[in-house]
């Protein structure tokens, strides 16, 4: 193994609530009736991309020029949100500590914004150093974000190494497969809006890894 890929903000921390409540403050902002409670906006983060989500739950009734000022209000909710400090999900430090003494790359391999990897490294500034990364994508880097595997091929080229090189942690299924489509073993990191069986399975995900480094 020649380098560990840290796929999604969700990987590093655990996010998805702040997200939701920042999803809530938006509508709310925008003089929409809508709430997504836990139940709901669980089902919903089957599939990434907040601006699809938004989309979705309209069924045609917004216009794409309203969604994307209701998404660009939810990052802007969700900033503030994380910038009143976070702490990295268990283990998280840990595996970086071990990567970097044992001389094997780091890549936070994301679609999401550079406003959101910029909030997320202050967040935790007290916990992680993100200059520890070789390598943090963002949605800039590529033309289709995840589910779309572009993120990947263009991280192994980045680091030209090949899929066999490289083990990846994801915290969705549908961002795993992102993974998997490049043929880049992917463990499943499911964070605290996982179901149980998959919550059981992320536990033991960063302690598999650990043994192989």
């Amino acid at each position: 193994m020649k380098a560990v890929f840290l796929g999604s903000i969700g990987v590093i921390a655990e996010t998805s609530e702040l997200q939701r409540q920042a999803y809530n403050a938006a509508f709310a902002e925008h003089g929409l009736d809508w709430y997504w409670n836990v139940a709901n906006y669980c089902e919903m983060l089957k599939n990434p991309g907040g601006v699809k989500r938004i989309n979705s739950f309209s069924n045609g009734l917004l216009s794409a020029d309203e969604i994307t000022a209701i998404h660009s209000k939810k990052e802007e909710f969700f900033s503030d949100f994380l910038r009143q400090g976070i702490a990295p999900r268990p283990g998280v430090s840990e595996c970086i500590l071990k990567c970097k003494q044992n001389g094997i790359r780091l890549g936070f391999i994301t679609t999401t914004t550079s406003n959101n990897i910029e909030t997320l490294s202050y967040a935790l500034k007290e916990h992680l150093k993100f200059t520890d990364f070789d390598l943090i994508t963002t949605k800039d880097d590529v033309s289709a974000e995840k589910p779309s595997s572009d993120v990947y091929g263009y991280a192994l080229n980045r680091f030209g190494l090949d899929a066999d090189d490289v083990i990846a942690i994801e915290d969705t299924e549908a961002n795993q497969a992102a993974a998997l489509h490049e043929q880049i073993l992917c463990y499943l990191f499911a964070g605290e809006y996982a179901t149980t069986t998959y919550h059981l399975n992320a536990i033991s995900s960063l302690e598999i890894l650990a043994r192989q480094i």
